[in-house]
């Protein structure tokens, strides 16, 4: 990493001339570190070694992390970099940039940063996640932080204000390739604690008489999912999920939507389950504005979801 710490410092002896002389501060361009990722990006598509490609993945981790904490790279959009989700929360209080690595043996691998800007020309802080699902008992039920993140990759981001302060809390999206057999959704609540660090999995979601730190839902890798912020009903609406026959119950495999669907509502600080929801009856008028439901029959690929997340728009499977 000795030379990718020499080469952002590059940027920095380059650049300052020009705004310190200049009439107007240059644009930042990192098209170099797009490249040095792209290349290792390739090099992970080519190796057969899932402990080399590990590896690879957390080289451009370090890269991201150096380049992140310059101020101008909070906005930088990244563009050339597909297989690399991006995220604005509104407000642009924070960006999110994650990724995946799938391994020859069907299991998935997720690696996250967020992005807080810093004030005014002073240095970005970087936040790296570290995946620990597979230690994480009951996760429904447990506040989690950075250094145990469930991973996935997160594609809406809705802020919520709650308590006479106005604290904001984030509902997090999440879609998470599990594993051959299952696919995940998650409902995540992002937080930030009195130090600014952020927290996942604030008891705030009523769901079945239960109040949960988050809502997983698991179901057939063979079908999709909706679950989508409707931003016309200010809820998060999503399929229902059960088995086709009662003894397949707890046997997530065969999970699919069912003709119900059901929505989660911001009230008294809390979000409240619906189930049932109707349709909004003033679809002709406002249709555009009304999150498409998903084709069942129909499997995401990972570069349509990635399409999806670089286009900062929902994922529709």
């Amino acid at each position: 990493m000795g030379k990718i710490s020499f080469f952002l410092l590059w940027i920095g002896i380059v650049l300052l001339p020009v705004e310190v002389y200049g009439k107007k501060k240059p644009k930042a361009d990192f098209s170099h570190v797009e490249q040095s990722i792209q290349a290792l990006l390739s090099e992970i598509r080519e190796t057969k070694d899932d402990s080399l490609a590990i590896r690879l993945h957390r080289d451009i981790e370090d890269i991201l992390v150096e380049t992140l904490v310059f101020h101008d790279a909070f906005m930088y959009h990244f563009d050339s970099l597909k297989w690399i989700g991006k995220l604005f929360a509104p407000g642009k209080d924070f960006r999110i940039i994650n990724w995946n690595h799938s391994s020859r043996d069907g299991s998935f691998s997720y690696f996250s940063l967020m992005v807080l800007p810093g004030k005014k020309d002073e240095p970005n802080t970087v936040f790296r996640f570290t995946e620990m699902k597979d230690s994480i008992y009951r996760p429904e039920f447990q506040q989690l932080d950075l250094n145990k993140w469930l991973g996935c990759l997160y594609y809406t981001i809705t802020p919520k204000k709650r308590g006479k302060d106005g604290t904001k809390y984030y509902a997090l999206l999440g879609f998470d390739l599990h594993n051959q057999k299952t696919r995940k959704k998650y409902i995540e609540i992002l937080s930030f604690d009195e130090n600014g660090n952020p927290q996942f999995g604030a008891p705030i979601l009523e769901m079945n008489h239960w109040t949960k730190n988050r809502v997983i839902f698991e179901y057939s890798a063979h079908i999709s999912m909706y679950l989508e912020y409707n931003r016309l009903r200010r809820r998060i609406e999503m399929d229902h999920l059960a088995p086709p026959m009662p003894y397949l119950v707890g046997y997530y495999e065969y999970y699919e939507p069912d003709q119900f669907r059901d929505a989660l509502k911001f009230k008294r600080g809390k979000w409240k389950h619906i189930k049932d929801i109707e349709k909004p009856k003033d679809t002709k008028v406002k249709k555009r504005l009304l999150p498409k439901p998903s084709k069942s029959s129909r499997r995401i690929s990972e570069e349509e979801l990635f399409k999806q997340l670089n286009t900062e728009k929902p994922v529709n499977e």
